[in-house]
């Protein structure tokens, strides 16, 4: 068996970590990436000391904003940030509600821009996973998971809510790229249960201006 390249060790830890559902101690990361945990133990460190990687005070390690800053620098992600924030920031003000963008990468909702309010839940940030079981970005985005031939009010409405065993409920409303298929979505969060019809309109008149303002140049062309 070919050898994987030192490049190739690191990234798979990145690739675990980011991946993983919460922190992971390093025993976990040799176990997922099938390197042996000498190795995955140099390679945790000198990430780590690069910034790659933080250390949580249970000595599991998690990503550190390094990554996430490299990330952002991404040219599509900057003009997604640059062209959506305001829309997020004022849904965020007239709603008095944490709002954030998140996109379908693979199979789960990363979350790319978010503006604070009110009390809303202070574990969602950039750069954020959202499983399809904890969010309604995540419900969201696996309802439109397929050929959906059974009725699915999800899929007719583009809107889902979701409320976690902790009572943190969301609401999240699609966006659509030229080609009709959901690639986003806008979601209104909540520390705690919400009636969330009263934000509904506000938050789908605000998804029709983010998704506006990402493909306003397809839109005139």
């Amino acid at each position: 068996m070919r050898q994987r390249s030192v490049a190739a060790r690191v990234l798979s830890v990145l690739d675990v970590v980011e991946r993983a559902s919460g922190a992971l101690q390093v025993t976990q990361i040799a176990e997922r990436t099938g390197l042996p945990v000498a190795t995955a133990w140099r390679m945790v460190r000198e990430l780590t000391e690069w910034g790659g990687l933080e250390q949580q005070p249970d000595g599991r390690y998690r990503l550190a904003t390094r990554v996430w800053a490299i990330g952002s620098s991404a040219p599509c992600v900057r003009r997604i940030q640059r062209d959506t924030s305001r829309h997020i920031r004022d849904l965020a003000h007239t709603t008095g509600r944490t709002a954030y963008l998140s996109v379908l990468d693979q199979d789960e909702a990363l979350v790319v821009s978010l503006a604070r309010a009110g009390h809303g839940p202070h574990d969602i940030h950039e750069g954020s996973r959202l499983r399809n079981t904890n969010s309604s970005a995540g419900v969201l985005f696996q309802a439109f998971d397929g050929p959906g031939t059974d009725a699915d009010p999800v899929r007719d409405a583009h809107v889902s809510v979701h409320r976690d065993i902790m009572g943190r409920s969301s609401m999240s409303a699609a966006i659509s790229n030229q080609a009709g298929a959901v690639v986003a979505s806008l979601t209104l969060a909540s520390g705690n249960g919400e009636p969330w019809h009263r934000f509904r309109p506000a938050l789908i008149d605000a998804a029709r201006m983010v998704r506006f303002s990402i493909y306003r140049d397809e839109l005139f062309a």
